[in-house]
């Protein structure tokens, strides 16, 4: 594997963080942050400098859709996977569009977060 990973995870839920988290570190990546809406994860890729978010698409207040968008204008460079129990095709074609790099169905196993993280590493290290 290439260097691990920092990682931002936004989900409202807190099972779903805990969850995301105990994957992304057994795969030995870094989970830099964990918040529960999009207005507090534009504050944290802020001051974290995240190298992936992984962002929930739907939640209260400040949604996934919004949050996405956000975070391209602030960083057009940004590492985004979508991870959502909705499976419409639009909301899946809306993510990639915007430049999400995967949209993971949940749940998702551990196999699919490694494929999804381990492309991105790579794209990663091919740049720098």
């Amino acid at each position: 594997m290439s260097s691990p990973l920092r990682i931002l995870v936004v989900d409202d839920s807190l099972s779903m963080r805990i969850i995301a988290t105990s994957l992304v570190t057994s795969l030995g990546h870094e989970v830099v942050g964990d918040v529960e809406d999009g207005k507090v994860a534009l504050k944290k890729y802020h001051e974290l400098k995240p190298d992936v978010v992984m962002l929930d698409f739907a939640m209260p207040r400040f949604d996934g859709k919004k949050t996405l968008k956000r975070i391209f204008e602030i960083d057009p460079s940004a590492n985004v996977v979508i991870c959502s129990f909705l499976d419409l095709e639009d909301e899946i074609e809306f993510c990639l569009r915007e430049g999400a790099k995967f949209y993971l169905k949940k749940p998702y196993g551990e196999e699919r977060i490694k494929n999804a993280l381990n492309s991105i590493a790579t794209q990663t290290a091919q740049q720098a």
